[in-house]
């Protein structure tokens, strides 16, 4: 299953850069596998829907309000999210609005949507470093996401490579 994981924010809003950062770490973590592929998003709106075409699985990292500890991970679906259309701009759409809306354009969008929403401490004020209460959890949340998204899945071995020798194998003492 092709699937896209796309971290969503602000560069600039200290905790709002979380989905970026988390997505980043991601790919690194899961660079050994070839059916994944990553991105960050700091639009929104139809750009959601312009990077999902053609993945049969979006997962969205997002960070969100509601009052939890930092660094708690709630994961939505589509059908969490309602619908809202801002005509005054495009970024007012949801994800659920532009997905239903590639759908009814005919667009091949993914059948399977998650969003990992990642509770923050501050989105509002200016700065390129997350929270240190926030920043404490990322490596956590990335463990989380993967032991979700891709059950099962074990890093490589630091250093170890994508490429596999399938050639004859030997040990020091052979002659």
């Amino acid at each position: 299953m092709r699937t896209l994981i796309l971290g969503v924010g602000s560069s600039i809003l200290t905790d709002d850069a979380v989905g970026l950062i988390v997505a980043r770490k991601l790919g690194e973590r899961l660079a050994h596998r070839d059916d994944v592929d990553f991105g960050e998003n700091e639009e929104a709106g139809f750009t959601l829907l312009e990077e999902s075409i053609g993945y049969e699985r979006l997962i969205v990292v997002d960070s969100i309000l509601t009052g939890a500890a930092p660094g708690t991970v709630l994961r939505y679906d589509l059908s969490d999210l309602g619908r809202s259309i801002h005509s005054n701009s495009p970024h007012g759409l949801n994800l659920a609005t532009v997905m239903a809306f590639g759908r009814t354009q005919g667009l091949d969008v993914p059948d399977e949507v998650a969003i990992y929403a990642i509770e923050v401490v501050d989105t509002m004020t200016f700065g390129e470093e997350l929270t240190p209460e926030l920043a404490a959890r990322v490596d956590g949340i990335v463990e989380e996401i993967v032991a979700e998204v891709f059950p099962g899945d074990v890093a490589p071995a630091a250093g170890a490579s994508r490429d596999t020798d399938d050639g004859p194998k030997g040990t020091a003492n052979d002659e």
